[in-house]
């Protein structure tokens, strides 16, 4: 065998180890990839703030008590709110299942409201489908007691398990901070080995859109919460913050907002309270308007570099695939591949 085909021989299968140990090590970490996803999102996402948090840090150790304090501060930020949040769905499902059960063992299922039974075309099938749905629900959740502990432990497995989650991520966010000097050299120095020169655009490209897609996302997404949470209680509508927190989650995903305030709109509207239904829904529209056709691209768009359709594109093709860090990493992929056509133009547009 000559030595060029040696040559190829070997880079085939120096590949081919690569390749097998990748996926086998993707394989073996896949109920943590989540968590190492989101790590790198916050990580990018707060790397400005993080060079501003360590600037203030001296002495021989000043990279481990930055990264352990600003990590901590990450963590506050998350968990509170979850904690909160959880502690306050468990109590609302508790009492939600014992109502529900003990109004199905005594004078029968409970009834939908009146506006639903007469919406037009579908209002029957709705109440036909609760109904059957109650029905079989009260056969299978007898007697009440273990039913209640069922649904409690059901929502607190959910809990322990975005938790379990949020602890690999801070774990990790911790030691990105902590080696973020040798990533930043490292990273860039193995994938132009791997993939040549024009890669180091692709990941800058990338990291822009991350960061411009959490600055049009998640801190719109908080504006708008915290504005509703606002509206909701001038509105009386009962824990304003709580379902406040819901619609800015919901704001998350692009037109997915209205979920949030029409539903409360609608309870307002089946209570009689038709001035305060009116006034969330002008408020939920005009706020979403804003939003989705003004502040988003332009934060996204001069961020990213990219146009908002992309962006949107991204968005939505993101959650279909990967769930929620799906928000992040479309844009993400979105910004790589058209960086990358553009290069391809301007290759092909430069003289030969």
């Amino acid at each position: 065998m000559s030595t060029p085909d040696a040559s190829v021989s070997q880079k085939i299968a120096r590949y081919a180890l690569i390749g097998s140990l990748v996926g086998l090590g993707a394989w073996m970490l896949q109920h943590f990839l989540a968590a190492l996803c989101w790590a790198v999102v916050l990580a990018i996402a707060t790397s400005s703030l993080y060079d501003r948090w360590l600037a203030r840090f001296q002495g021989k150790h000043r990279h481990v008590w930055a990264a352990l304090s600003f990590t901590a501060i990450v963590g506050i930020v998350l968990i509170v709110p979850l904690v909160y949040g959880g502690v306050v769905a468990v109590r609302e499902a508790i009492s939600l299942a014992r109502a529900y059960l003990e109004s199905a063992k005594g004078s029968g299922p409970p009834d939908l409201p009146q506006w639903v039974q007469q919406l037009p075309l579908i209002g029957d099938w709705i109440h036909n489908l609760w109904l059957d749905q109650v029905h079989h629900a009260s056969r299978a959740a007898t007697p009440a007691k273990p039913a209640v502990y069922e649904w409690t432990r059901l929502v607190g497995i959910g809990l322990l398990r975005r938790l379990s989650t949020l602890v690999f991520t801070l774990l990790t966010l911790y030691f990105v901070y902590l080696n973020r000097d040798g990533l930043r050299r490292d990273v860039p120095r193995v994938s132009r080995r791997l993939f040549g020169p024009t890669v180091e655009s692709l990941l800058i490209r990338a990291a822009e859109a991350v960061r411009a897609t959490v600055d049009g996302i998640v801190l719109v997404a908080v504006a708008e919460g915290t504005i509703m949470a606002g509206v909701y209680a001038i509105a009386g509508v009962p824990h304003p913050i709580l379902i406040g927190v819901v619609t800015g989650i919901f704001a998350m995903v692009p037109f997915a907002a209205p979920v949030a305030f029409v539903a409360v709109a609608l309870l307002l509207f089946s209570q009689g309270a038709v001035g305060a239904a009116v006034g969330v829904l002008v408020a939920g529209f005009v706020m979403l308007f804003i939003a989705d056709h003004f502040v988003r691209p332009l934060i996204i768009g001069e961020g990213a570099k990219l146009p908002f359709l992309w962006v949107l594109l991204g968005i939505l093709g993101g959650i279909e695939s990967f769930g929620l860090i799906g928000i992040f990493l479309g844009p993400a992929l979105m910004a790589a591949l058209v960086s990358l056509w553009r290069g391809w133009v301007a290759q092909s547009q430069s003289p030969p």
